[in-house]
C-alpha cells in the first residue's frame, strides 16, 4: 500500500507525466492500427469496386461502338406487281374459205389478213360465219355461232427488294371452218404441261369444248344455224379477208 501522504508533488507530477506519454503511445498504436485496416479495407473492397466500376464504363463504350458500327438496315421495300401480258386474237379458215365473217371483238380490224394475230384486250366476245360449200357437186350452206373468251396472263407478285416479272403473251386463232370451227390457243414463250382442250359434247347442232390452262378453264360453244343470221347483225362488225389463201 501507498501512502498517498508521503508522495510530494513532484511525484505526482512525474506520475501523471508518464501516464500522459504511455496515453499517447496507446493511442499512436491505435491510431497505426486504424490505419491498417483502411488499407485492408480499401484493398480488399475499394478496389473491386473501382474495377467493377471501369470495366462496366468499357463495355458500355464497346457496345455503344457496335452499334454505331452495325446501323440497323433499312425498312424493306417492295417491289410492284408484275404486269398483265398482252393478248393477240386471230381468225383463219379451214376446207373452205367463209363468204360472211362477223365479230364484236374491235382487235379485228374492217379488213383483216387469215392467220394474223391482232392485239386484243380480255372479255368474252362473238364470232358469226357462213359460207356455200359443195358436197356431192351439189352447193351446201352453213352457218355457223361462235362464243369465246379471250383471257391475259397475270404477272408474278412483287417481293421484298424485287420487282414481279410481267405475265407471258396469250394468242388465240380461231379456224372457221365449214363443219364446225377449231380453236388453238397458247403462251409464246412457253406451252403449260396442263393445257388440254377436250370436246365437252359434240352433235349436229352444237360443239362444246372446255379449254383448260393452269387455273383458267373456259368453256366455248359453238352453235350450228339453219339459217343466215346476218341481216340481224350490226354492220359495225362486219369483217371482210385481204387476201384470200
Amino acid at each position: 500500500m501507498y501512502n498517498l501522504n508521503n508522495i510530494s508533488c513532484a511525484s505526482l507530477e512525474t506520475l501523471a507525466q508518464g501516464l500522459s506519454n504511455t496515453g499517447c503511445r496507446q493511442i499512436k498504436k491505435v491510431s497505426h492500427t486504424t490505419k491498417n485496416i483502411m488499407k485492408i479495407i480499401t484493398k480488399t473492397f475499394l478496389f473491386p469496386v473501382l474495377a467493377v466500376l471501369f470495366l462496366s464504363t468499357i463495355l458500355s463504350s464497346c457496345v455503344t461502338q457496335c452499334y454505331d458500327c452495325n446501323p440497323a438496315p433499312p425498312p424493306c421495300t417492295y417491289g410492284t406487281n408484275g404486269y398483265p401480258g398482252p393478248a393477240f386474237f386471230g381468225l383463219d379458215w379451214i376446207t373452205d374459205i367463209p363468204d360472211y365473217v362477223w365479230t364484236n371483238n374491235q382487235a379485228i380490224p374492217t379488213v383483216f389478213y387469215y392467220g394474223e394475230y391482232y392485239n386484243t384486250l380480255p372479255g368474252t366476245y362473238n364470232l358469226y360465219y357462213e359460207g356455200q360449200m359443195i358436197v356431192d357437186c351439189c352447193p351446201v350452206d352453213y352457218f355457223w355461232d361462235v362464243t369465246f373468251d379471250i383471257w391475259v396472263n397475270a404477272g408474278t407478285a412483287g417481293g421484298c427488294g424485287f420487282v414481279g416479272a410481267d405475265g407471258l403473251p396469250s394468242y388465240l386463232m380461231i379456224g372457221m371452218g365449214p363443219y364446225g370451227p377449231s380453236e388453238a390457243r397458247t403462251n409464246k414463250a412457253e406451252v403449260s404441261d396442263n393445257e388440254r382442250f377436250d370436246i365437252i359434247s359434240d352433235t349436229d347442232d352444237e360443239i362444246v369444248m372446255q379449254h383448260t390452262n393452269g387455273d383458267v378453264n373456259v368453256r366455248v360453244t359453238f352453235k350450228k344455224l339453219t339459217e343466215s343470221r346476218k341481216d340481224s347483225l350490226e354492220t359495225s362488225g362486219v369483217r371482210t379477208a385481204a387476201v384470200d389463201i
